[in-house]
This record gives structure tokens, sequence and C-alpha cells, in this order.
């Protein structure tokens, strides 16, 4: 997976680790793609597919293995003479973490070079102090590379997706009010300092859009849209299999298509937790959104109310969504719980004019495949695009 527009000053912070900038050249960027995604693959296969030479072929992957980037599988039948040697991704060449920062919680997710999930962490967390969260980090981190068995020299870097819009090229982040210790800040440098690696910074919309890319509805879809519902509406967009960012890294903010007089009614878990706390019998009220995801009954009267006030909006999201970049499929992902995204799915409908009763074609609709936490996922293949692919 490539990606296009990637922050200027992506992984500032922290000292450099024993992967230097600029580590494989253009070439070698592709066959590691190939590799990843289609290994274990021969080298005559690798010719075919990238129309290089197999004389050039052979050098650039003999290059890769000196470095152990890559390595020969087992042998295999290729017709006449002697088997084929293919080539896959050396595992554990290396390493990336990936943190979902939420109002509310924190999620890490590992990955080897491959893309294959080592370990994972999640729990509800406060996150209002930035010091303590960064401290917190500093901690998971080890237990991570205890639970990954992998050598933290080999951890070439953090991806962190947090909520809000990029303001500047610094990476800042204007965060939501209650995360106002996260917000206007040079995030990159404060965690990388303190975590001692190179940072990463994404928002929590495009980073899950990564993630569905490479881990989820990307296998089916090259161009998708994707709409974050957490405790603020977000979003990302994948245009051939390529994240897009935009020119300022807020490409996919959905709530910039509904009028400022209706953002009350945006389909947002934090809407949805002032609804089932007033709701009558519910008791003592849930103190957080993940406290409400992880308790959530389909049953409640309060999902249904929600699921009223927010159809206007989720129709006039996904027809601009479609109308605009006319993708293959707009998936519906985030902090959501599953139930209620079949819900809205079965609910949501596109503006429809036909002409000569014929109308467009409108994508396809389709819930999160990445049966995880897709910002975490998304923020922790962002070290790994800088430096192999």
């Amino acid at each position: 997976m490539d990606i296009v527009s990637t922050p200027a000053a992506a992984g500032r912070g922290a000292p450099a680790t024993s992967v230097p900038e600029g580590f494989c050249s253009a070439n070698e960027r592709r066959l590691l793609r190939l590799i990843r995604e289609k290994g274990p693959i021969s080298r005559a296969d690798l010719a075919r597919e990238t129309g290089l030479t197999l004389q050039s072929i052979v050098r650039l992957v003999a290059a890769l293995m000196e470095r152990d980037l890559v390595v020969g599988g087992p042998k295999v039948p290729s017709g006449p003479g002697q088997p084929s040697l293919p080539i896959e991704i050396a595992r554990d060449a290396a390493f990336s973490v990936g943190v979902s920062i939420m109002d509310d919680a924190l999620s890490a997710v590992v990955i080897d070079l491959s893309g294959r999930v080592r370990a994972t962490h999640e729990e509800l967390f406060d996150t209002t102090d930035r010091g303590r969260v960064t401290r917190h980090l500093g901690s998971i981190l080890k237990d991570l590379s205890g639970a990954g068995g992998f050598d933290r020299s080999r951890l070439v870097g953090v991806g962190v997706a947090i909520p809000g819009f990029f303001v500047d090229s610094r990476g800042a982040v204007n965060a939501p009010l209650v995360m106002n210790d996260w917000a206007l800040t040079d995030l990159e440098a404060h965690l990388g300092a303190a975590l001692e690696l190179p940072v990463w910074i994404e928002n929590d919309g495009s980073a899950a859009a990564a993630g569905e890319s490479v881990y989820g509805a990307g296998q089916h879809h090259r161009s998708f849209a994707y709409i974050h519902i957490a405790s603020g509406l977000g979003g990302g967009i994948v245009l051939d299999g390529k994240p897009w960012r935009g020119r300022n890294g807020n490409a996919g903010e959905f709530t910039g298509t509904l009028p400022p007089s209706t953002r009350p009614d945006r389909p947002t878990l934090r809407l949805l937790l002032d609804l089932v706390n007033a709701q009558p019998g519910m008791g003592r009220p849930f103190p957080s959104v993940g406290a409400l995801v992880r308790a959530f009954n389909p049953e409640w009267p309060a999902v249904e109310t929600w699921l009223a006030r927010t159809g206007e909006g989720v129709s006039a999201i996904l027809s601009a969504a479609a109308a605009v970049l006319d993708p293959d499929a707009i998936v519906i992902g985030g902090r959501i719980p599953p139930a209620l995204t079949l819900r809205l799915i079965e609910r949501a409908h596109f503006y429809s004019v036909p002409v000569r009763d014929q109308d467009r074609r409108f994508p396809t609709l389709v819930a999160s495949r990445t049966g995880g936490d897709g910002a975490a996922l998304g923020a922790a293949t962002l070290p790994f695009l800088h430096h192999f692919f």
C-alpha cells in the first residue's frame, strides 16, 4: 500500500532508529509491496508484475536479502528443472506500533513487517492529561514488546491516531474540546522525545481508513470512503488502494458536508450516550462512550431515537461521498457497535433523482471488516510506509 500526500514533518522528535530515512529505493519499495501483498512469490512473477527484467529483479531481491528484509520460502515445482525459491517478507525484520488515543480510551497494536498482528492492548483510560497518557504509553510499549516477542531495537516507530483535524504542517491537531491538552501542539515532537522513538501523527478517521485498506474492506474494494463514527464523526478516503489525505491531511472530514445547524443530529456515539442516559429506567448513567459501547444493547429504546434523529444526516453524508468520489464502496466503522452499524446501513439511503427512469450507480454500503481497532491498525502502518512501502 502506498500513501499520498504524507505529512511533511513525519516521524520527528526522536533519535534515529537503525533504519534510516530513505532506506529503500523506489524499485525496492515496489518489490516489498508486491511481496507483502502476494507473497510468497517467485522472481519470475515479480518480473511479470513489475515489468522489470529478470536480471534486475534478481539484483534487487539479492539486495533486500542482504538486509534481511526478505527471505526465500520453501521450494516449489515450477516445471522442468530446479524448483523455484519463492520470496516472502522477513516478518521479524522490523516492527511497528500503532496507537489510537480516544477521549476516554487507549488502543495499541504491534505489527511485524509482513503486516501480521503480534500483540494488542485496549483499555478505558482518562486521556485528558497528555503527560499522564504519555507515561502510560511508555509502559504499554514495554508490555507489548514482551507480548509480541521482539527486540525493541527492531521497532522502527510509532504511529498515533487522534481525533481532530490538522491545522498546520507541524502535525498540530485541533482535538475535541474534551482533549484540550492535546490540541494545537507539536505532538510528534512531544511524544517522540518521551518515547524515544520516531512518531507519526494521523487523525483517527484517516488512520482507520488506512487500516481498513490493508486489513478489511480494502481486500475487496480498491476505492472507498470510510465513515468513522466514534464520540465524534470523521472519516477517510482510499482511492485505487491508496489513502488520500488531501492538501492539509483532512480529507474525509464528513462533518463538513452538513450545515452547521444540523451538527447536534450528527451520527455520533456522544449523542447516543446522551440519549441512553436520558431514557427512563436506565439507572446509573454510563460515564463514557467506551462504557456505553461495552454494554451496548440494540434493544434500548434510545437506539431507535438515535437512528431517527441521525437518519437525514447519514443520508446527506453518504450521498455527498457517492456523488463527489464515486467509490466502489462506503465503509461504516469506528467505535460504533457492529449491531448498530447494521441497523444504520439498513435505514440509510442515497439521494436519487432518476433521469429517463435511470439513476447513477451507487456504491455498496458495508460495515468495517478489520475485526479490531482500525485506527490503531492504520496508525501502525505509518512507520512502515515511511521506510519500506
